[in-house]
């Protein structure tokens, strides 16, 4: 009898262990979550135009998921130091979150800084703008041929603000590469930064994206060229940089670049909790396509959308085979 109560036991206690294994890591109904805040981690400073728009999505994003949504910025290193501490030391239960920004996340996975294309999953892309070289309103160079014949008579004297890895950076070297020319970095942790580094003397001219420029500093500033094929919708009047390029006599041909925003989590979490991933993602589409987001966004000069996850996805893979075709200027 007492052997019969110890199996009788023994299989109450399996089949609960059975139970167990067979539920979903996430212990929590999805109706039910999140049932804490969420940290949306920005890699870079504050003032920048990916800091400005994950800002602006916190309170939209808090009536979606029905949750405190904190904005906690990690600069440092282009977004490296950010990235990797998201990805070493935050849980991946979906409840801190990074805005990424293109080209700064893939150029560490070129240069090895410590995380990989695979350890995330994009959840979309909030936002794409073509670089453009600004000077400050008040710059005695009115052209873009007017910055570069000065380039050209004092070689590495005239000096430009940028972010290590970014576009800020590559955009520069590509053009000086191709004519020959030389000019001094000088480097800054934002957007921000950036732009007051050039309203205040410090550097000579920046290349950044056009619409966190305007948006940040539009009446201080003077557009001289951007890195497209065509003409920027909502600012007509930028000359195109090869059509620069070919007023000056010079055959050449500037690839176009762009900014770009977007949401990552790590990938544990789409792994594990796929219907919080689903969620989550559906949060973020409703947010970015709300009235309330636009119409912020067309108020900064910024025009935003969201691009879905599998879409994203294929859009940074590729991303980042450009940049391994230019990775020595990553360097």
């Amino acid at each position: 009898m007492k052997e019969k109560l110890i199996s009788l036991g023994t299989l109450i206690l399996l089949v609960l262990l059975l139970t167990a294994c067979g539920k979903s890591a996430d212990s929590t109904s999805i109706e039910d979550w999140p049932d804490e805040e969420i940290t949306l981690v920005v890699p870079y400073s504050v003032g920048g135009s990916a800091d400005r728009q994950a800002r602006a999505l916190a309170p939209l994003l808090e009536e979606q998921l029905d949750t405190t949504v904190i904005v906690e910025n990690r600069e440092g290193g282009g977004g490296t130091s950010g990235t990797n501490s998201h990805k070493n030391s935050d849980p991946d239960d979906g409840t801190y979150l990074i805005y990424q920004s293109h080209p700064h996340f893939e150029a560490g996975i070129v240069r090895d800084a410590g995380y990989e294309f695979e350890d995330f999953d994009t959840l979309g892309i909030t936002h794409s703008s073509p670089i453009t070289i600004w000077v400050d309103k008040n710059s005695e160079y009115e052209t873009m041929e007017d910055l570069l014949q000065t380039i050209e008579e004092q070689p590495g004297q005239i000096s430009y603000a940028m972010i290590s890895s970014s576009w800020s950076d590559i955009a520069v070297k590509l053009l000086m590469e191709e004519l020959n020319l030389d000019v001094r970095a000088v480097p800054y942790d934002g957007g921000g930064p950036m732009r007051t580094a050039l309203m205040g003397g410090e550097v000579d001219f920046i290349a950044s994206d056009v619409e966190g420029t305007l948006a940040g500093a539009g009446e201080d500033l003077r557009p001289l060229a951007i890195y497209s094929d065509e003409p920027y919708e909502h600012a007509s009047d930028i000359p195109l940089i090869n059509d620069v390029m070919k007023n000056m006599g010079i055959d050449s041909e500037i690839p176009s670049v762009s900014n770009q925003r977007f949401i990552q989590v790590k990938s544990e979490f789409k792994e594990t909790y796929p219907e919080r991933f689903e969620k989550v993602e559906n949060a973020f589409e409703a947010a970015v396509n709300s009235d309330e987001y636009i119409e912020w966004g067309k108020n900064q000069d910024m025009y935003l959308s969201w691009v879905p996850s599998e879409e994203s996805t294929s859009t940074l893979e590729e991303a980042v085979e450009v940049i391994y075709e230019y990775q020595d200027l990553f360097n």
